[in-house]
């Protein structure tokens, strides 16, 4: 194709810029959960969106954080949507990273910065791909409508609003891209098409309005103890989850789901990821992991506070517990059966009038169809780039694609080609060949879609 070899020319000439303009979007702090730069990080992309591509663009607020709204029209027959995040977790412990966590400098072939992999830097590459086409001196091939919030990691609680607000023009889009550096394996890319929904809760035990001399603690009731009560019966230290009550619900894995377990295997070996977080031994293996990991319910115990461990001793019965707990979600399992069955696990443990109970986040599961068309273009796309890639039913992991699948009647695809890793974690990085990657194949991508009758 014509426009395509034009476009990686200038890829190929380019690269020290874009990567430039990648560390430029990765030096602004974004941190949703304490607001730190979400605001300046917002404004910058509106004004790039208008600036950069012609687009028009508004930041939209329905209670939180804003999301970047954007729209350009060139008349195309397909529509795509291009969604992803601005938002990222907080940087501590500070003093694991080799370099600043907003400094996003280069070491090796590595760029090491908070929201380098997840996903400032792939949203930026994204953008970079549509920009091509205009460096180029054409328009680009689909309308596009661009989705950039500032709350994935407080679990997305705006989307749902601007979905039901703005519906009508979404609905009817051929194609939403999430753009993610996705070669756990390098050279192997996957074609994510589902994701598990998410509960997180956090459960708080208090029972008195100091803490009380651990003399008196056969008398009392201990809100450590209390909590850890509940954990045991949610978490088999050997055994795993015991979540039976959603286990009964869960249809997954599927015979379709199956046919890529192959293709789950080869391009996120297990092995690879318990190196990369020094996992010292890991509960599952084989098979068994994959198919427990990728398909099945889950229950996580976050963080559990309670008492004193400082330096020396201190004897006590703590005044108050809290736990945090995260469920993930497959499909036949919703958000309201995890607080339906948690809230009975408590009640039928005698503890209820001891234990408060509430719901930080909770959406439900996504999948797309992986025969459907626009998985087929997403194929061609890295084959365009002499790059086989792998289909995933599901991720383990959770994100608000629910309201594109299940909402809107959108296929959600998450892939692009690079590497990166240490999501959420001290020194998250990618790779700088991942930039001129996910830039041309962002533009190849928008080519194919835009090429179907």
């Amino acid at each position: 194709m014509e426009v395509l070899d034009s476009i990686r020319r200038y890829v190929e000439l380019n690269q020290e810029l874009l990567v430039e303009e990648v560390r430029r979007l990765l030096r602004m702090p974004s941190v949703s959960g304490t607001g730190e730069g979400i605001v300046e990080t917002a404004g910058y992309l509106r004004d790039w969106l208008r600036e950069r591509l012609g687009a028009r663009v508004q930041l939209l607020s329905y209670g939180g954080h804003p999301i970047v709204y954007g729209r350009l029209d060139v008349g195309a027959p397909r529509t795509v949507i291009v969604y992803n995040m601005y938002d990222v977790q907080p940087v501590e412990p500070l003093d694991e990273w080799e370099s600043p966590p907003f400094e996003a400098r280069i070491v090796g072939d590595r760029i090491i910065a908070r929201g380098a992999y997840n996903t400032k830097g792939a949203l930026m590459s994204c953008l970079l791909g549509v920009e091509a086409f205009l460096k180029v001196g054409r328009e680009p091939p689909v309308n596009l409508v661009f989705v950039l919030e500032g709350e994935e990691e407080l679990g997305s609680p705006s989307m749902p609003k601007f979905v039901e607000d703005k519906e009508g023009e979404l609905r009817g889009a051929d194609l939403a891209y999430f753009a993610i550096p996705s070669e756990r394996v390098r050279g192997k890319p996957t074609i994510v098409l589902g994701n598990k929904g998410i509960v997180f809760v956090e459960l708080k035990a208090r029972t008195s309005k100091y803490d009380v001399h651990s003399s008196f603690s056969r008398g009392l009731y201990n809100p450590a103890a209390i909590l850890a009560r509940i954990a045991s019966e949610l978490i088999d230290p050997l055994g795993g989850p015991r979540v039976q009550w959603l286990e009964d619900k869960t249809i997954t894995p599927t015979s379709e789901d199956l046919e890529y377990l192959n293709d789950i295997m080869e391009a996120s070996p297990r092995e690879e990821l318990l190196n990369l977080y020094g996992v010292r031994e890991a509960r599952l293996k084989d098979v068994d992991w994959y198919i427990a990991v990728y398909f099945k319910p889950t229950v996580n115990i976050d963080g559990f506070t309670s008492g004193y461990t400082g330096p020396g001793t201190k004897t006590i019965t703590p005044a108050e517990a809290t736990m945090r707990l995260d469920f993930r979600l497959v499909p036949n399992v919703e958000p309201e059966d995890v607080v339906r069955g948690l809230k009975e696990l408590i009640e039928r443990l005698g503890l209820s009038k001891h234990v408060e109970l509430e719901v930080h986040d909770a959406y439900t599961w996504s999948k797309t169809n992986p025969k459907h068309p626009m998985v087929r273009r997403a194929v061609e796309a890295y084959e365009e780039l002499n790059l086989k890639p792998y289909i995933i039913p599901m991720l383990p992991g959770s994100a608000p694609s629910y309201l594109f699948t299940r909402k809107l009647g959108v296929p959600f695809i998450a892939t692009a080609p690079g590497h990166g890793g240490r999501a959420h974690a001290p020194n998250e990085y990618i790779t700088v060949d991942t930039i001129p990657k996910i830039t041309l194949y962002t533009a190849t991508l928008l080519l194919k879609v835009g090429e179907m009758k």
